[in-house]
Parts: structure tokens; C-alpha cells; sequence
């Protein structure tokens, strides 16, 4: 899966409530890492703050201001925690390297499947 999954879906549900804490344990370079591949895969309308590193720029904290269409489309798919193993056990089983634009079409699919074919 891309990096951390777990702490996209957590910051996603966050984001949702207005919420744009850190996460326990989380760094604010870390978190501002994952906002800006939140930003650039359309899930997030944000303001991501750089700084030089070494060789590029860096995101080093980030201002939410909403979710996209796509974002709140991702979050209803990703919403309930059984769905949630779904898409994270549908993911493990790709040999492809998994992009987080993988990962939100594997969600589509899940929730696609347990509309039509209820919740095992």
C-alpha cells in the first residue's frame, strides 16, 4: 500500500470534522507529507508549506481547506472499518505497486461489491 494508508484514512475522517490535529505519535513533516499526496490525488483542496531539503523542497505543514468531491466520495467508501479490512486485504493481494489513486479505485470496487452483494 502507499505510505501509510491507515493515516490517510485516519487524517481523512479528521479533515471531515473540521479536525486538523496531529495524529498521536505523528510529526507535523509527516503529516504534511501525506496531506500533499492527499492534495495531488484530488482528495484535498490544501495549502501545502515547503522548505528547502537537501536536492528539493519538502512539505513541512500543510492548511486544509476542505475535501474535494472525490474526497468525500473516498471517505463514504472507506467510512465503515469492515470495509475498510476489504480494501486493505484487496490491496494486499495486488503484486503491482499500489498508488494511492489504486487504492481509491480498490475502495470503488469494494463498496461497488458489498452494495450489490451485501457485507460478509
Amino acid at each position: 500500500m502507499p505510505r501509510d494508508m491507515d493515516l490517510i484514512r485516519e487524517l481523512m475522517l479528521r479533515f471531515e470534522r473540521n479536525d486538523a490535529s496531529l495524529p498521536s505519535g505523528k510529526t507535523m513533516e509527516e503529516v504534511a507529507y501525506h496531506v500533499s499526496q492527499m492534495k495531488r490525488s484530488g482528495l484535498v483542496d490544501a495549502e501545502i508549506i515547503e522548505a528547502p531539503s537537501p536536492g528539493k523542497m519538502k512539505p513541512v505543514q500543510f492548511i486544509i481547506h476542505d475535501l474535494t468531491p472525490a474526497g468525500h466520495d473516498f471517505i463514504a467508501q472507506i467510512r465503515d472499518d469492515r470495509l475498510w479490512l476489504k480494501v486493505k486485504a484487496a490491496a494486499k493481494k495486488k503484486v503491482v505497486p499500489l498508488t494511492m489513486e489504486l487504492v481509491v479505485e480498490i475502495a470503488k470496487m469494494v463498496a461497488k461489491r458489498t452494495l450489490f452483494g451485501g457485507i460478509h
